[in-house]
């Protein structure tokens, strides 16, 4: 039962260590875990809704032959949303961004300190900040 005991608390440290049962290299563990802490770039939400769906459909008609076909993804993403322009940057949704960088399918083109330009290969997008507060009132006397 100890034998058990004791294979179960040294399955967690690592192999090397056992088979020469030597005591950690600190600096070889720190040189892994600085490998791992750069952030690591995902898949653009524009990517992944050009991705074909891996769901395949078979439908039987009345005459007995079957179809297959392949399950159409809706997915339905917040609207871009204007927050601040400062330079050549904008605040998007909570996120910065400069011109030339994409956000979707779409490349930030023109910043100005009211709108942005945002281009794709078909479309032309203009998003303006909205100045309305209902909170201030201006009396002109």
């Amino acid at each position: 039962m100890k034998t058990l005991l004791i294979v179960s608390i040294v399955s967690l440290v690592p192999a090397y260590m056992l088979a020469n049962a030597e005591t950690p290299n600190h600096t070889e563990i720190n040189k892994q875990i600085e490998e791992i802490k750069p952030p690591r770039t995902g898949v653009q939400a524009a990517d992944v809704l050009k991705t074909e769906s891996p769901f395949i459909l078979v439908k039987t008609g009345k005459d007995g032959k079957k179809t297959t076909y392949a399950v159409k993804r809706k997915v339905k993403l917040p609207p871009l949303k204007l927050e601040s322009a400062i330079n050549k940057s904008v605040k998007i949704n909570g996120k910065w961004y400069k011109e030339g960088d994409r956000i979707r399918q779409y490349t930030i083109t023109k910043v100005s300190t009211d709108e942005v330009l945002l281009t794709s290969k078909s479309k032309e997008l203009k998003l303006f900040q909205n100045h309305a507060n209902d909170k201030i009132d201006f009396n002109v006397n």
